[in-house]
């Protein structure tokens, strides 16, 4: 399990019950293959059934990535029934929507994880 998932699942854990917010940056997305696409949807429905009641995303300057995250922004929100993800440029901004909705922003510092959703094998350089 990586650093991620592990910080994923124990964050779960405290929070089960209990409606819990977050502020995802997407500046750096690539655009991402159907498959990958796909396990991407099926994390962000999990995380629904935990208990994820709001979020804002920071979204990437690329065109295609932007419109990918948006595609998949707009079937979430349809899904759900209400609006949850919200596509957002500054930071600052997603801070006080958290706030305006009353979650705390008091959390210390922000963690960064990068998460990867393939395998690299292992190649051996060849003898000069």
């Amino acid at each position: 399990m990586d650093r991620y998932a592990e910080a994923l699942e124990l964050f779960y854990q405290s929070m089960r019950g209990k409606p819990w917010a977050r502020i995802v940056d997407l500046r750096q997305w690539t655009v991402t293959a159907a498959q990958t696409q796909k396990l991407v949807e099926k994390l962000l429905q999990q995380d629904l059934s935990r208990g994820l009641s709001l979020e804002y995303v920071l979204m990437p300057p690329d065109p295609i990535g932007r419109w990918q995250v948006e595609q998949t922004l707009n079937m979430l929100n349809t899904s759900t029934f209400c609006t949850l993800f919200h596509p957002i440029e500054d930071e600052k901004a997603a801070f006080t929507g958290l706030k305006q909705q009353g979650f705390s922003v008091e959390f210390g510092a922000v963690s960064r994880h990068e998460s990867r959703c393939w395998n690299v094998s292992d190649t051996k350089k060849a003898d000069n």
